[in-house]
């Protein structure tokens, strides 16, 4: 049984674009993180350059992303550890690899049936999803702007937000 479900978990690893969480021959979930998701990213940036606001649900789906089934979106600031996020999602002793260290990034993780199915590192200010919160294919990804100061004055920047459920 153990050999059938690792020849599985290596088809689907051979077949998919993205990691599979759970494909594992230790004892805890191996999940790795995405240096970046291209499609995402690009259909996210449309959505940003638009000023429109649109479902999550249908930005995941017309960027042709391969992601397969997913229920929740979850984005946590960098840097994290595996604690970090084994705590919030809910993913005791899993392993994860890839995190990112610098501040300037985001982990975007997707979620189906409490298993992570993609987890990438967003250094494009991609969505937004609040802390403590998640996000499903119904939330509205919105553009939000906010005024900062820096050298050479006031600067509006933009960046989407997305509305989350606790």
């Amino acid at each position: 049984m153990r050999a059938r479900k690792w020849m599985s978990c290596l088809l689907l690893a051979s077949v998919a674009i993205t990691p599979v969480a759970g494909c594992s021959s230790s004892g805890g979930e191996q999940i790795a993180v995405q240096d970046g998701s291209p499609a995402l990213t690009a259909a996210f940036a449309r959505l940003l350059e638009e000023k429109r606001s649109a479902r999550l649900g249908d930005i995941v789906a017309s960027s042709g992303a391969q992601i397969g089934p997913w229920d929740r979106m979850y984005s946590f600031s960098s840097p994290n550890t595996s604690d970090e996020l084994n705590r919030a999602l809910g993913t005791d002793g899993a392993k994860w690899t890839g995190l990112h260290t610098h501040s300037e990034s985001t982990t975007q993780v997707f979620v189906h049936a409490g298993k992570v199915v993609l987890a990438y590192d967003d250094r494009e200010r991609g969505p937004i999803v609040k802390r403590l919160t998640y996000a499903t294919s119904d939330s509205l990804v919105s553009p939000k702007s906010a005024v900062t100061k820096g050298i050479g004055g006031e600067q509006t920047i933009w960046y989407l937000e997305v509305q989350g459920f606790s």
